[in-house]
């Protein structure tokens, strides 16, 4: 199996920043292209995170937002400066440009104080959001998987009894829309059928089984190409953390991407660039023991791989006009 060392593309200075980044994600903002992602928490106890924007393509500054709590994910919005997040137990729309968070779309309907929003995804066309909570103790299944959609500004249940909802993708076939969704301490991919009219999720099997993987499925990007890139997060000591490839058909792994020195992969992206394709990834400091972190001094970083890959999908973007 191929594999392919990632290089460090961004270094925090503090610990702050490097506590917990997820969920990178390309956006317009000032008609510059960015790169933004979630820092769900700065420390073991906080309460809150931020939002980073990193500018791609010009020697603009970096900046962060801090946030009205623990931010899940953002997902970009078609009109541009904006993002969908998931903060707490909301969803809000961000003004990236402003600075500004406006009172929230709508709030979930779950009160346990052990529960926030994890990870989403853009639903093909735009229209609605799949999005997951999470146990905050990594313990029970308490969490669940939503459905968001704009039109009537709804939320529903779609499935429970989930510990730590992390990474979805989309895909369709003959028989209509595909959801691959990832609860993290179950170690698969389960597939289901999503059924936006209706507002249910069907179960249709495991499609991917990462039991004899090590650490632990987080993120995860669809290729599209039948395949998906899912990140680990290793809670244990390792030289490097890893991102593997999969056929979402056979469930074999194809390839991996490595990161030196930062063993807690959390989420990749695949971005376009003017010399191919390349693979983002985020990692986390997240309950590293002093000792630990001191062997791990890229911990934290983001990192950017080369890929093979001749294309990938243009990402979906929320259309709440």
């Amino acid at each position: 199996m191929r594999s392919t060392e990632a290089r460090k593309y961004l270094t925090p200075s503090t610990e702050e920043p490097r506590f917990l980044p997820e969920g990178p994600r390309m956006m317009s903002v000032s008609g510059h292209s960015v790169l933004v992602w979630v820092n769900i928490q700065t420390a073991a106890l906080a309460t809150s995170g931020n939002l980073h924007a990193h500018h791609t393509e010009e020697p603009l500054d970096d900046f962060s937002l801090p946030c009205p709590g623990r931010p899940g994910f953002s997902l970009p919005v078609l009109e541009g400066d904006k993002a969908l997040v998931g903060v707490e137990k909301k969803l809000r729309v961000c003004d990236l440009d402003a600075a500004e968070w406006p009172e929230p779309l709508v709030t979930i309907p779950d009160d346990n104080p052990r529960t926030i929003i994890n990870d989403g995804e853009v639903v093909p066309g735009g229209k609605a959001v799949v999005f997951g909570t999470k146990d905050t103790q990594f313990k029970d299944p308490i969490a669940n998987l939503y459905l968001y959609t704009v039109d009537d500004n709804r939320v529903s249940l779609l499935a429970d009894k989930q510990t730590c909802s992390n990474g979805k993708v989309f895909r369709t076939d003959d028989r209509g829309l595909i959801l691959y969704d990832i609860d993290t301490p179950t170690k698969k991919v389960v597939r289901y059928r999503l059924d936006l009219a209706a507002r249910t999720a069907t179960p249709d099997g495991t499609a991917i089984d990462l039991a004899d993987h090590v650490g632990f499925p987080d993120g995860m990007c669809d290729c599209g190409d039948g395949t998906v890139i899912i990140a680990f997060y290793n809670p244990n000591y390792a030289d490097a953390g890893k991102a593997i490839r999969f056929n979402l058909t056979t469930g074999r792994a194809v390839e991996e991407w490595t990161t030196p020195g930062s063993p807690r992969v959390t989420c990749p992206l695949l971005v376009k660039r003017p010399e191919g394709v390349k693979l983002i990834l985020t990692t986390a400091t997240e309950g590293m023991p002093a000792e630990m972190r001191a062997r791990c001094p890229n911990a934290g970083c983001l990192f950017i791989a080369d890929t093979q890959l001749e294309s990938c999908p243009e990402p979906e973007l929320v259309r709440l006009a």
